[in-house]
């Protein structure tokens, strides 16, 4: 097993509410995600479809449980998932405050890897999470522009 802690810090142009609601719309993180396919969700809990960001990617199926709702400022998203080549695992937290005429967000996330996963190492499995964390970033805060518009 690989555990990695990832974390960041991010400012939004959109106020809490609009950030919040966001981070925890299954329609605004598949749109977020590239590697996501499909989320069902239902009473805070997803299932989501995705493909690995890795060659050859295979489908991942993963449960996703939304915990410590605190509208506009924090929420736990815990997702696990496996496949035929492993598992992994990411439990990860994100605060809200308001800054200006926006937002700041502080995130973590604690990821765990089996398997296959664990084949990439601590050393590249941080890089290549904190970027698709920061791919899906860039991706929710285009499209909470386009809806401020």
């Amino acid at each position: 097993v690989v555990p990695v802690r990832i974390h960041g810090e991010r400012r939004f142009d959109a106020p809490p509410a609009a950030v919040y609601r966001a981070l925890t719309d299954p329609d605004e993180m598949a749109a977020a995600f590239s590697a996501i396919e499909r989320i069902d969700a239902e009473d805070g809990e997803w299932t989501v479809i995705a493909r690995a960001p890795l060659p050859g990617a295979f489908r991942l199926r993963f449960s996703v449980r939304l915990d410590e709702l605190r509208e506009s400022e924090h929420a736990r998203l815990a997702a696990w998932g496996k496949s035929l080549g492993g598992r992994i695992s990411v439990d990860s937290t994100f605060d809200l405050e308001p800054d200006g005429s926006g937002t700041t967000m502080r995130w973590q996330a604690d990821v765990d890897a089996a398997g296959i996963f664990s084949g990439l190492g601590s050393q590249a499995l941080g890089p290549v999470a904190t970027q698709q964390a920061q791919r899906a970033l860039e991706r929710l805060e285009k499209g909470l522009r386009t809806r401020a518009r």
